[in-house]
């Protein structure tokens, strides 16, 4: 555990300090910002565009940071055959390989609630109270982005950067429009429904991480709604990490 803890800790430094990332969490806040000026152009709607604005940057900067780092964490290593003399010392793949993945979530975790925090803070600027019902809007986003790391570290082991990267994408942009998916056989009535059903069922749905619109016009998220969402996180990334560390665990190295 302690070895887990260490490499941890050292991913989330190289995270923290990766130029793409300052970039991103850069224009993250510059377009939750830029919900002050959007807020002009409506009446009675500033506090709704703000939110709205917020969390959209919130979910799209965070999915780039899980996919574009995310995909690095292992494939960099192997690339650069800086891993081989880690395993040399008394470290296991296993520990290496979650302690990569609990490394770039506690970045997540931290960019995440620095933009959280500015969005909270440009309420506050345009004299809106602070709505902390957003965290149960920010929340599953959080969990969501947690699964594209785990989807971006499994296809990492099993080919380059550059393909696991487009891979990661395509599997996020899939999965949020999974009832496209669903009903593709009425809009392509050519394609197999056997990998219609297997591609609907196996793919994370992550429309089920967005509530971005419900907490926008202030409706509650009941912890029902939290608690089951989480399950199906967790359901995801369980099976996502076990099949990274299969495959990273075949690896020739």
């Amino acid at each position: 555990m302690n070895r887990l803890l260490a490499v941890a800790s050292n991913t989330f430094r190289e995270t923290v300090r990766e130029r793409v990332l300052y970039n991103l969490v850069f224009f993250a806040l510059a377009m939750t910002l830029s919900g002050l000026l959007l807020s002009e152009l409506s009446i009675r709607q500033d506090e709704k565009i703000i939110k709205d604005v917020g969390l959209a940057a919130i979910d799209f900067f965070g999915t780039l940071i899980a996919v574009f780092i995310g995909v690095g964490l292992v494939s960099k290593e192997m690339e650069r055959r800086s891993l081989h003399p880690l395993l040399a010392k008394p470290l296991r793949r296993t520990e290496f390989f979650l302690g990569k993945y609990v490394g770039l979530a506690g970045t997540l975790l931290v960019n995440t609630s620095v933009m959280t925090l500015g969005m909270l803070g440009t309420l506050k600027m345009v004299g809106h109270r602070p709505d902390l019902n957003l965290l149960s809007a920010v929340y599953p986003l959080y969990l969501g982005m947690l699964v594209v790391v785990a989807v971006a570290l499994l296809l990492s082991t099993l080919t380059s950067s550059a393909l696991a990267a487009v891979g990661t994408v395509g599997v996020a942009l899939a999965g949020r429009y999974s009832d496209v998916i669903r009903n593709m056989r009425q809009v392509a009535p050519g394609a197999p429904p056997e990998l219609v059903t297997v591609l609907y069922y196996v793919l994370p749905n992550f429309a089920n991480f967005d509530f971005k619109d419900k907490v926008a016009y202030g409706d509650p998220v009941g912890a029902a709604s939290l608690g089951l969402v989480t399950l199906y996180a967790a359901f995801y990334i369980a099976i996502l990490l076990s099949l990274g560390l299969a495959s990273f665990n075949r690896r020739d190295l």
